[in-house]
């Protein structure tokens, strides 16, 4: 039976995550318009589009529009240069920007508790491997990953080399939009034709994401039993 309030939250959050993305829709309109004279710029025209991906991704603009954008721009290939570029350091700057901010400070008052302890730990030691399984995710939002992971204690080789896996979403994302390849359906709200490629690429994300969710609760568990019981012995 299906816990009803873990099911509450769930359908919460993909509703807030619509909601977030319905609302940076008009950005994504100015940015098309703005942004079709640099399909003509070859090469130049990909890196200043990868550019503004960063300031847009640093400002919370759902990454996944962007590579549409990128991939009805510049085609296949250009778009999954600019994508993968504006991607992977679009999830660097917000990083970093939580670290130098001391965004650390603020969970480091909830270590005390042996849930938040358990989880923060779990982060550390399995850095790599969480970051590579968040973004394979295409139903995880990459925008708020950036600055939630820049609050933890993960290692930074772990997390800019995790990264790398940005390619793997990014390439579905050239592919549709290269193949809807007019800006005006994506301005529109056209989004990917749901052929095989699509359903494929969602239920395999889904399927990720859940082994990635009961993986990552199940080395918490791990770890707060073992918090718990060091707490237990250190107590008598």
């Amino acid at each position: 039976m299906v816990d009803s309030s873990k099911l509450k939250y769930g359908l919460g959050g993909v509703s807030i995550y619509l909601g977030y993305t319905i609302v940076f829709m008009p950005v994504i309109i100015i940015l098309s318009k703005w942004a079709s004279p640099l399909a003509d710029m070859g090469i130049g025209g990909v890196l200043i589009y990868s550019g503004l991906f960063v300031i847009l991704a640093t400002l919370m603009v759902p990454s996944s529009l962007m590579k549409l954008v990128a991939g009805a721009l510049f085609g296949f290939a250009g778009g999954v240069v600019a994508g993968v570029l504006g991607a992977y350091v679009g999830a660097l700057v917000p990083f970093y920007i939580v670290r130098r901010l001391g965004g650390r400070k603020l969970v480091e008052k909830k270590l005390h508790e042996p849930k938040w302890k358990a989880i923060d730990e779990a982060t550390t030691e399995n850095g790599l491997a969480l970051t590579v399984l968040i973004r394979l995710s295409l139903v995880l939002p990459y925008n708020f990953s950036n600055y939630i992971l820049g609050a933890t204690d993960i290692r930074d080789r772990d997390y800019t080399l995790g990264n790398i896996a940005t390619i793997f979403p990014t390439i579905l994302y050239a592919w549709w939009g290269a193949t809807i390849g007019n800006m005006a359906d994506i301005i529109a709200g056209v989004g990917p034709e749901k052929d095989a490629l699509w359903w494929v690429a969602m239920v395999v994300s889904v399927l990720v994401t859940i082994v990635g969710a009961v993986w990552m609760h199940r080395l918490s568990k791990q770890k707060l039993e073992a918090i718990l019981k060091s707490s237990h012995f250190s107590e008598e």
